[in-house]
């Protein structure tokens, strides 16, 4: 797998590193997983922490270093030469059966950076003495072995690879955004070529081109998540009070363009305006929302808001048409996904 930069991009100089920080951190909490980015030779550029050249303690963050023993010293270039391929990411094991997830970030068809996910456990956690006579028998020293197992998260395949699939979008469209802002900026002071307006025009026209791009990821994996034929992501425009379609599924886009819905009104208003997620079958259970539920051939409906620290920044919506589909199957995924669409679009 080649690492080579491509011509004229290091990805230390268009980062913002407080703001990954942060980004990162909302991902880690968000997730309760580590997340954690680094060069192509491994140099750590960002965790959630902050602090240091090394992963964070929380959410297993040290054993990157101890029983995964990855060496983020920066001098490595194959640092990732014992992970292996899982879809269009890499996997590594660890003998504790702990598994880190590696997803590497490209511009123009070359590796820039990596972003490391883990420690998780997959599927099943195993006894607390099974741990303890793995670590004795491979002399790893770990204070509070029990605990430190016990804080990972516990993922299916399905959900580790819905995690990795909208990372890689966010993460993928954020890089990117930086790039073309640091080459705007060269060009506004290379003796004018492009105007002030126009390079500002041209960031807007990147960001809402990375934004679209997310948003479509996000709702055909909360589709594939739910099983849901229909849906649409809104956003929220604060200062109309109102939300618009700006990405749908089976809907026609004559109408989901016209959409505009007041915070407070129909079921996504209201969803905008409790900052509650609403799940619907062909009789609501309250009364208020009897009325909006016009359509008798949707069986069930979730409507999400989008939401990250409080604020609303827009409103999911899916539903299905089909007999016996349990949309809410997968709600506690869902609800991260919303978390992170949130935290992204919060930072696009």
């Amino acid at each position: 797998m080649s690492s080579k930069n491509p011509e004229n991009i290091h990805i230390e100089e268009f980062i913002d590193k407080q703001k990954w920080t942060e980004l990162l951190k909302r991902f880690a909490d968000v997730l309760r997983i580590n997340v954690l980015l680094t060069n192509p030779q491994g140099r750590i550029l960002a965790t959630p922490s902050g602090e240091g050249d090394l992963p964070q303690e929380r959410y297993g963050g040290e054993f990157l270093t101890t029983s995964f023993k990855l060496d983020f010293s920066g001098q490595n270039s194959s640092f990732l030469k014992n992970f292996q391929p899982y879809d269009s990411y890499l996997e590594i094991k660890d003998f504790f059966d702990l598994y880190v997830f590696t997803i590497p970030c490209k511009m123009e068809n070359e590796i820039i950076a990596y972003l490391l996910v883990g420690p998780v456990i997959l599927n099943k956690r195993q006894d607390s003495e099974v741990y303890l006579k793995t670590a004795n028998q491979f002399s790893v020293d770990l204070p509070h072995l029990s605990e430190k197992i016990h804080e990972l998260r516990i993922v299916s395949f399905i959900a580790i690879k819905t995690i990795l699939d909208l990372l890689a979008e966010v993460i993928k469209d954020l890089l990117q955004l930086g790039v073309e802002k640091k080459r705007l900026h060269e060009k506004r002071f290379q003796k004018e070529i492009l105007s002030k307006e126009m390079a500002e025009t041209a960031q807007d026209l990147y960001t809402t081109i990375h934004l679209d791009e997310l948003l479509i990821t996000a709702l055909d994996i909360a589709s594939q998540l739910t099983g849901a034929e229909y849906g649409s992501i809104m956003l929220l425009d604060e200062l109309q009070q109102e939300l618009s379609i700006k990405v749908s599924k089976g809907m026609e886009k004559s109408i989901s363009q016209n959409v505009k819905i007041k915070i407070g009104e129909r079921i996504a208003g209201l969803a905008a305006q409790e900052n509650r997620t609403f799940i619907l079958s062909k009789e609501p259970s309250e009364e208020r929302l009897k009325k909006y539920f016009e359509k008798p051939e949707i069986q069930q409906a979730i409507v999400m808001p989008l939401s990250t620290e409080g604020r609303v920044v827009g409103v999911l919506n899916l539903h299905t048409k089909k007999e016996n589909q349990n949309l809410e199957a997968n709600l506690h995924h869902l609800k991260h996904i919303s978390e992170l669409v949130s935290t992204a679009i919060h930072n696009i």
